[in-house]
């Protein structure tokens, strides 16, 4: 009895070695219930859901032209520009720069979720373009409508974001504005003068002139 047990694990161990059992075919059959809910990022599950990710990586494909997963400079750059919100030189470097984690001056799909995340919640830095970026997302993700973004108190900041940028920039323009005035209130100042003194000389010829004669 104790044999033939022997012979039969002997056998089935074979048969695994051999790759004809149908044991490890089961093992490899069986799906674990919850990797099918699983989140595909889960340090972002706070902040988008699986079904807005899925719209990003749609996104992140679509603009990855060379399929290398990877959006380096010219992909963003063009990116941008079919969203009708071209990016200078600069900004282009400040958006990679900004979620650039392992520096290879390239943006994986991580941090593709990454630089959204950081622009719904106006926290890109200085000179990367927030504005551009934000009406982008507007005309990329019209599908995602992202409603968890940041809670109450990121949502808050990222408008607050959104309306400061375009104040400054109303004022900016403003200033530009009033510069221009003053430079043509200076340019009509200074011609006035000069021809006050072209007249001054004129008359000062002609007396001079007369008194020559």
């Amino acid at each position: 009895m104790a044999d033939n047990e022997l012979a039969d694990r002997l056998a089935r161990q074979a048969k695994i070695a051999e790759g004809e059992s149908d044991e490890p075919k089961k093992m490899r059959e069986y799906e674990d219930p919850n990797e099918k809910f699983a989140h595909p990022y889960p340090e972002f599950s706070d902040f988008f859901s699986r079904e807005q990710c899925k719209k990003y990586e749609e996104l992140f494909q679509a603009n990855d032209q060379n399929k290398d997963g990877f959006i380096d400079y010219e992909e963003l750059k063009r990116m941008m520009e079919s969203g009708g919100d071209p990016m200078t030189h600069l900004e282009l470097k400040a958006v990679i720069q900004a979620v650039d984690e392992d520096k290879d001056g390239m943006i994986s799909m991580r941090e593709f979720l990454y630089l959204w995340s950081k622009v719904l919640k106006g926290e890109m830095p200085e000179g990367s373009g927030l504005a551009k970026l934000v009406e982008a997302h507007g005309q990329f993700g019209p599908s995602i409508q992202v409603q968890k973004a940041a809670g109450v108190g990121g949502a808050k900041n990222f408008f607050e974001s959104k309306m400061n940028e375009a104040a400054d920039k109303e004022k900016y323009q403003q200033e530009i504005q009033e510069q221009q005035r003053l430079d043509y209130e200076r340019k009509r100042q200074e011609k006035a003068e000069q021809e006050a003194e072209e007249q001054r000389k004129a008359a000062f010829k002609a007396r001079a002139g007369q008194f020559d004669s």
